[in-house]
């Protein structure tokens, strides 16, 4: 924190709380002076409304409005130019310091990790009428590991989650994480779609064993939103992770609760409204009082004064105002739309008309719950106000799945009659009349709501537009993704940035390849390879589903830059699982990049062919190697060189030229770093370990070891901490240290149950026995071993066998061959979860 901080003829001193007006002390609130240093701290950028709420009532849920009172006050005294607004989103400090001293820090030596992301909007519209309930669920969490949010659409489940998620992301230590799942209709979907929101690796065949095992060392508080649709496959993936990670809250927000047995189901009621029995006879002002202490007064009042600057709560609309919200249920989102047009008809108006459409469409629809009538029939009416241009626009945006750029509406919507400028204008009046969302982003990001989108295809589907508008969505999209897809090779900033750059888009992109796939199999082809790359290796199962899904698709008349794409990637996808397949891939698209004259994608597919042959002698391959390396471009970005520092890497690994493995191993390390590709980086870490104690250079590898544990400590990526255990274990015990190598084989074994990694961790509980002089219990680890590599018809890798060769050796040289083999076969016998008891015994097992 600054000593002081200069402009103007003031100067703030934040330890003192003094503000000085040319040198003398002036008056100013204590809320107002919080607000003055939180935007002076934060001059460098918008500070958003949410953010200002809570740094300055820390703790307390407060609404928005006292913020502009706040600033209105610190322009009286500082003058109007010092605090700029910026409309629907935030304020930020607008004069520039004249000196600013700041208190000496000391040295750093490690950076701090940045927050976990939350997913959470970046600004949050105010949570108006729901204290109680943010106090009560508040509550329940602090007791209950699973508590379901439940009430009808358009009762403000969602807005309160995540005010209430905003509140809590720093009690828990990986944080909050917010998953939207109103896009997926796809059950199986589910998983990889918090993988994605939690940026969670799932590297595995079995997503849902992957999350699990993500997810058992973390203390987080995760929403799942939207869960109504996808009820029976949510309830099931919830009950999991209540059972295998002990450290997850879970916050569901869904119209039906999901009936599990550690369910607390909290039902979310509309707003209060005052009943006909509360008309009292106080004066107006009393009244109106009276009547803003219920939440669905107090929002028609703020969303209206936001429509209409001038409107007030007075004698003579105060029943019309509450009409209108007993009419309509006290329903948040009914109740917005209704404000929205005060400034067209006036309250009082309002209700009258509000009612007559009410008579109108309400007498077809009796079967219908009441709440639904009343937000259809408010839909119906809200949309019938619309301008014909406005219209248009909203139906047309029914085809956009999830959240959508401005850039993206402009080319879907725009055609012959309606220009993109048009459009824009547009969306901000659907904006001004509660009918899009929009997100606090820069640039922002829209969104229909659930109850709009609905309706917005009904109309769609009413006007004929569908096949029109899903085409130029999936033309759109596909352009998008073909655009991602070159920047990923060539990124201006980081890998990291770049894949978040991107991953907002993947809703529309699977909407648009959806369609492809019935109407248009080049699109859908292209869609699948660029999309897989924006995936990536963090999401390996929906990257396989979409490329599986249109290899029938595949032929030879698509572009053959399509083609390449798709080969690549689908080589990428099989290679470590299905070399044969992978190697079939690769020799295609190596041929067609050769084709092209595309050299970099040649250079990329032959790194995976390379990674997919059987190793042969090296002097029989060298020429290969020699390619791949010749192939390279220095100009060419760090990421794409990774690629072919790891293909390199991998190809004298196998053929056990560890020091020239090494070597690579490294660089691609290092590329990885310079691209700024934080998974990818700890894969390569994780690889140069493993290398390093092949090549039996153990101190290395233990200090390798140790850094990448740190650095995953730093991460949400914890599950992967048991594969660095398990080689600093294995380094610790080239050395002998068995104390060392038993603290970490005991804190590892547990998640290693869970993440399947029996096989690879027993070579080393075995030779842990052995080196503790426990022949008899490292015997039986042996069997056991052999048992768990024969069920996932798996070899032994380098490290791995070197264990297992020197165990059994010790075990022979102090045991009766017979008894040795006995012993191996019982082993074989025992089950996964008695091997901690026989593992870290104290005394050999008789």
């Amino acid at each position: 924190m600054a000593h002081r901080h200069c402009f103007d003829r003031f100067e703030l001193l934040p330890v003192e709380r003094v503000l000085l007006d040319s040198g003398r002390p002036v008056t100013i609130g204590s809320r107002a002076f919080d607000m003055l240093l939180a935007l002076i701290e934060r001059r460098d950028r918008l500070v958003t409304k949410a953010e200002l709420l809570d740094l300055v009532w820390p703790g307390l849920v407060v609404e928005e409005a006292n913020l502009p009172v706040q600033v209105s006050a610190l322009r009286r005294l500082l003058g109007p130019q010092v605090i700029a607004t910026i409309p629907g989103r935030g304020y930020r400090f607008a004069v520039r310091l004249a000196d600013a001293v700041a208190a000496p820090r000391p040295n750093a030596t490690v950076s701090a990790a940045p927050a976990p992301a939350t997913n959470l909007p970046a600004s949050l519209p105010p949570l108006i009428g729901r204290d109680g309930d943010v106090a009560a669920l508040d509550a329940l969490l602090r007791e209950q590991r699973l508590v379901t949010l439940v009430g009808p659409g358009g009762v403000g489940k969602s807005l309160l989650a995540q005010w209430l998620l905003y509140q809590r992301r720093g009690a828990h230590a990986q944080g909050v994480a917010w998953v939207d799942l109103s896009a997926i209709t796809d059950a199986s979907r589910v998983v990889s779609t918090i993988g994605a929101a939690l940026r969670l690796n799932l590297g595995s065949a079995d997503p849902l064993n992957a999350l699990l095992g993500a997810l058992q060392p973390l203390a987080i508080l995760i929403a799942l939103d939207n869960a109504e649709q996808l009820g029976a496959e949510v309830a099931r993936l919830v009950d999991a992770v209540l059972a295998h990670a002990p450290g997850v809250r879970l916050l569901v927000t869904s119209q039906v609760p999901l009936k599990l047995a550690a369910e607390q189901v909290y039902r979310l009621a509309p707003l209060a409204v005052p009943s006909p029995a509360n008309k009292d006879s106080d004066a107006d002002g009393e009244a109106a009082a009276r009547a803003l202490q219920h939440g669905a007064v107090a929002l028609f009042a703020v969303r209206a004064q936001a429509a209409d600057s001038r409107f007030a709560l007075t004698a003579h609309n105060l029943d019309a105002a509450v009409e209108i919200c007993r009419r309509l249920d006290g329903l948040p989102l009914a109740i917005e739309l209704a404000a929205a047009r005060v400034p067209l008809f006036g309250v009082v108006r309002l209700a009258s008309v509000l009612e007559e459409r009410f008579a109108a469409l309400g007498s077809g629809r009796r079967a219908a719950p009441a709440r639904q009538q009343t937000l259809r029939a408010a839909m119906q009416w809200s949309h019938a106000l619309l301008g014909e241009a406005e219209q248009l626009v909203f139906r047309r945006l029914g085809v956009f799945a999830g959240r959508f750029s401005l850039e993206a509406a402009q080319q879907v919507l725009a055609d012959a009659g309606l220009d993109p400028w048009a459009v824009a204008d547009a969306l901000g009046s659907l904006i001004e009349h509660s009918l899009l969302g929009v997100d606090g982003d820069d640039p922002p990001r829209y969104r229909l709501l659930e109850t709009p989108r609905a309706f917005a295809l009904e109309c769609l589907a009413a006007a004929g537009e569908e096949a029109a508008l899903h085409a130029r969505h999936a033309a759109t999209y596909r352009a998008v993704f073909e655009q991602a897809y070159a920047g990923g090779l060539q990124p201006s900033g980081s890998m990291d940035d770049w894949r978040a750059q991107w991953l907002p888009e993947i809703d529309n992109a699977r909407a648009a390849g959806e369609w492809a796939m019935r109407h248009d199999s080049e699109t859908a082809v292209s869609l699948s390879a660029t999309m897989a790359a924006v995936l990536g290796s963090e999401a390996p199962r929906d990257r396989g589903l979409l490329l599986t899904a249109t290899r029938p698709l595949l032929n030879a008349s698509m572009p053959l830059s399509v083609q390449a794409q798709w080969h690549l990637e689908a080589a990428l996808d099989v290679a470590a699982a299905q070399t044969a397949l992978g190697l079939v891939y690769a020799q295609h698209a190596v041929r067609q990049f050769a084709e092209l004259g595309d050299r970099l994608g040649q250079y990329r597919a032959l790194g995976i062919q390379l990674y997919c042959e059987p190793a042969q002698p090296a002097d029989s391959q060298a020429g290969q190697i020699d390619a791949l390396i010749a192939l390279e471009d220095p100009r060419w970005s760090a990421v794409v060189r990774a690629q072919g520092a790891n293909a390199a890497a991998c190809w004298y690994s196998a053929r056990g030229e560890f020091a020239r493995a090494i070597e690579w191993r490294q660089r691609t390390l290092d590329l990885h770093q310079q691209a700024g590709a934080t998974w990818r980086g700890l894969v390569a870490h994780a690889n140069l370990m493993d290398t390093l104690l092949a090549a039996a250079r153990i101190d290395e590898a233990i200090a390798c070891g140790t850094a990448l544990e740190a650095r995953l400590r730093g991460t949400r990526q914890l599950a992967a901490l048991p594969a660095a255990r398990l080689n600093l274990a294995a380094a610790h015990l080239s050395l002998g240290n068995t104390n060392a190598a038993r603290t970490l084989a005991q804190d590892g074994w547990p998640q290693a149950l869970r993440l399947g990694w029996q096989p690879y961790w027993a070579d080393y509980l075995a030779l842990l026995a052995a080196l503790e002089q426990r022949p008899r219990a490292a015997a039986r680890l042996l069997g056991y071993a052999h048992a768990a590599y024969t069920v996932i018809a798996t070899a032994r890798e380098v490290n791995e066998a070197r264990a297992a060769d020197r165990s059994a050796a010790l075990c022979r040289a102090q045991l009766a061959p017979a008894t040795y083999e006995q012993l191996e076969r019982d082993g074989a016998r025992w089950a996964d979860v008695d091997i901690a008891m026989l593992a870290f015994a104290t005394d050999d097992a008789r």
